[in-house]
């Protein structure tokens, strides 16, 4: 049997997608192939850090074009995986913990340890406490966007480091002055590749985020702490930690240093 998985959107989202098509191909015994689709306004490429897998050819290559998986779930039918003579596409987002559930404990642990591998992510942070401020992807408008930032800056901890692409939005004299009030210092993530930026947040104990996927892998593969408001990252951000042998008290964690 093959199984052929659909890879895109940035980083945070081509993880979930391949470390779930790893474990559904492994979990079959089948041969894995993949193809990304960059048709999005933001064209996201696919990473060139992540072990790639072969691309389908001929007919597979044409029904993965199709997208079968989405029509289904366009349908109300919610359908992440398709079969069709023998080969099985999957084309999702895969974010829930019941995504998961059907694959053994000890398999989601060797493919994220293989992740952290491949991604060359630490579990010895080096710094205390960091705020990733990523706006971009989240607002449609303007005013959401200031709102946003100004809640963002009232709640910085004097010392913190901020890691963001929106150095010029730090640059404004209030948000300066609020910057040197607290002692904040700005780590600017513009010349930084997706991996790089992931990299840097690791390196954190712990992070005031907005939800963003690469943060929630920043946490998983470091063992860093975080929150988050969406449900189920949260609830798979858990799922994982207890699978890695995380142990999170308030703020902080106990991490399971053999692994």
């Amino acid at each position: 049997m093959r199984v052929v998985v659909r890879t895109h959107g940035g980083l945070g989202n081509q993880i979930f997608q391949l470390l779930y098509a790893r474990l559904f191909a492994s979990q079959h015994g089948a041969s894995l192939f993949e193809t990304h689709d960059s048709r999005y306004p933001h064209a996201f490429g696919r990473s060139k850090e992540l072990l790639r897998h072969p691309a389908p050819h001929g007919i597979r290559k044409t029904f993965s074009r199709l997208r079968l998986p989405k029509v289904a779930t366009r349908l109300k039918l919610r359908r992440d995986a398709v079969r069709i003579f023998g080969t099985i596409y999957l084309d999702g987002y895969f974010q829930r913990v019941a995504d998961y559930i059907s694959f053994e404990d000890v398999m989601i642990r060797d493919e994220l340890l293989r992740l952290r591998s491949e991604l060359g992510v630490s579990k010895t942070p080096t710094r205390d406490h960091g705020v990733h401020l990523r706006m971009g992807d989240f607002f449609t408008t303007e005013a959401a966007v200031v709102e946003h930032l100004e809640a963002r800056l009232a709640r910085i901890r004097k010392g913190a480091n901020i890691v963001t692409n929106e150095e010029a939005r730090l640059a404004t004299p209030t948000a300066r002055a609020t910057l040197d009030a607290v002692n904040a210092r700005i780590i600017p993530t513009g010349d930084m590749s997706a991996e790089e930026v992931l990299r840097t947040l690791a390196t954190f104990r712990e992070v005031d985020g907005n939800d963003s996927t690469l943060l929630f892998w920043a946490s998983v593969l470091s063992g860093m702490a975080c929150e988050f408001e969406t449900r189920e990252l949260r609830e798979l951000r858990g799922h994982f930690f207890h699978i890695l042998g995380y142990y999170e008290t308030c703020s902080r964690l106990s991490v399971n240093n053999s692994l």
